[in-house]
């Protein structure tokens, strides 16, 4: 009888260490910062270390029209590309503190992997099942948020004009964002051309 309880106890130990070991690979995270165009895309990677149950992805920065309204999209990766597996508008009921506007994901089961979230100005969506065939407003002249009129702004006040934006992520293992091209390689390059026209001019 000793033995059979020795052994219970061996199993309920190894059962903790193993919820321990699973539950250290899952972490909350919270990104934000700010959006300046109508078409630019937030995209943000996460991982899963294991599989996971009832994962939350959610925004959480509407603020009663202060910010833009946003739309988010789930990919998984798979070789060089993204498959789209959601893409969501409108979801207020992720978490507490969501605006009308907000978006997100409840997963209840999500597999081992690595995956992207996109995040748009509402009704810039996804032109495909993959994340290489772009956006809806890929192709027009950004316009900056704070003078866009964005398709579900309330003209009686002008709002959603603000081009902050807050992403959390409860439930995976770890979470950056994706860095945007900037304009400082840009300007290591022009810089050369520029001394140089200014010497010649200066001759």
């Amino acid at each position: 009888m000793k033995s059979i309880f020795i052994i219970a106890r061996r199993a309920a130990a190894a059962a903790t260490l193993l919820a321990s070991a699973l539950s250290a690979h899952a972490a909350n995270i919270t990104l934000s910062n700010t959006m300046a165009f109508h078409n630019d895309v937030v995209q943000v990677d996460f991982t899963m270390a294991a599989a996971g149950s009832n994962v939350r992805i959610w925004t959480d920065s509407w603020f009663s029209g202060q910010n833009f309204d946003p739309g988010a999209a789930l990919w998984a990766r798979v070789g060089s590309d993204f498959s789209r597996l959601a893409e969501v508008d409108d979801d207020d009921t992720i978490a507490a503190g969501q605006g009308f506007y907000d978006t997100g994901f409840f997963l209840p089961a999500l597999a081992a992997g690595n995956y992207r979230v996109t995040l748009v100005a509402a009704v810039n969506a996804s032109n495909g099942n993959v994340l290489s065939q772009g956006f809806s407003y890929d192709r027009e002249t950004p316009i900056p948020l704070a003078l866009w009129n964005q398709p579900t702004y309330d003209p009686n006040v002008n709002d959603q004009k603000g081009g902050f934006w807050r992403l959390n992520l409860f439930g995976v293992s770890t979470a950056n964002r994706v860095p945007t091209p900037g304009t400082g390689w840009l300007l290591a390059l022009a810089l050369p051309l520029l001394v140089w026209s200014t010497a010649r001019r200066q001759r």
